[in-house]
């Protein structure tokens, strides 16, 4: 039959129209019936195993076995005995233990709600818990390390293990302070107040006066050597950070100077180098030297402005022309 082009597009849009009221009923019934979770397949292990154990204790055939099966129940396999954890043993593991299936359900739900065996009597607590099923799994429950209880015991072991470590420690401690002292003896002090010559006196006497160690030693020696030596004990006090109000008493100046500089002939690096005349005053000499000739007292120097009457005063002692 011949159709126009406006009759089968109108026949097209009425079957459009009806294909899509049926999409949307069937939809809209799919969207709305309730779906059943997925079940694990230790849940749907238990559950089989729900259908199969009856109260009984044996287990009962599926519906589709034939009529002769049924006339005969097959027993349930003998409970095991064995080590386990019941914070981590999975339903085969339970079941295999005696547990009934509700058993390892009520277990699995305590689990799954955070709750932990901590120690072997809380096992004990589970429920259709009898004392011939206790008395054969107690011996055999093992609780993880992760899940135990800290016990007065436990307490004891840590405090005796730190107490080894401690112990340990000061054993080694005590060890290295040996070697050290008799690697390095301790140095004796002088008892009483003696005085002794800064011009002469070593580091090794310099550690023996109180106070004194390595490294104030060392702070006198090398100031003694920059300045070519002392004329007074009140020079300690130019020495950075050291406490010649407490330690000056211990010493005293009876020799003489020991190495005077040559105004003349010093290079710049000596004169420089000297605590009273530094660089600037160095570069004052060397300039006077170039310029005016030779140098026959510092009065020929007081003309300029770095060398006032007080550094002449200080200077004179240590240099010569």
């Amino acid at each position: 039959m011949f159709l126009r082009r406006s009759d089968r597009r109108a026949l097209l849009f009425l079957f459009v129209i009806i294909v899509a009221v049926w999409g949307g009923i069937l939809l809209d019934r799919w969207l709305w019936q309730p779906r059943q979770p997925l079940a694990s397949l230790d849940e749907a292990a238990m559950d089989s195993l729900d259908s199969r154990v009856g109260e009984s204790g044996y287990w009962q055939p599926s519906q589709g076995t034939s009529a002769a099966s049924k006339s005969y129940a097959v027993p349930v396999q003998e409970a095991e005995t064995f080590p386990f954890d019941p914070n981590t043993a999975d339903s085969t593991t339970l079941l295999r233990l005696g547990l009934t299936s509700w058993q390892v359900r009520n277990i699995y739900k305590y689990r799954a709600r955070g709750g932990r065996y901590h120690a072997s009597e809380d096992f004990k607590r589970l429920y259709g818990m009898t004392p011939e099923l206790w008395n054969r799994l107690s011996p055999v429950i093992r609780i993880g390390e992760q899940f135990r209880y800290y016990t007065d015991a436990d307490y004891a072991v840590d405090d005796a293990r730190r107490q080894q470590q401690r112990q340990r420690r000061d054993s080694l401690r005590q060890a290295r302070h040996d070697s050290l002292s008799s690697r390095y003896p301790r140095q004796e002090k002088f008892e009483e107040l003696t005085q002794l010559d800064l011009n002469t006196v070593d580091s090794v006497e310099l550690k023996k006066v109180p106070g004194i160690a390595s490294y104030r030693a060392r702070q006198i020696l090398r100031y003694r050597d920059r300045l070519g030596g002392f004329v007074s004990t009140d020079q300690l006090f130019e020495i950075e950070n050291f406490p010649a109000d407490e330690l000056a008493v211990w010493f005293k100046v009876e020799t003489g100077i020991l190495r005077r500089l040559n105004l003349n002939t010093a290079s710049f690096s000596e004169l420089s180098r000297h605590p009273y005349i530094g660089y600037a005053r160095a570069r004052a000499i060397d300039a006077y030297r170039r310029n005016q000739g030779t140098i026959h007292s510092l009065d020929d120097l007081q003309l300029l402005p770095d060398f006032s009457d007080d550094v002449r005063r200080r200077l004179e002692p240590y240099v010569t022309y």
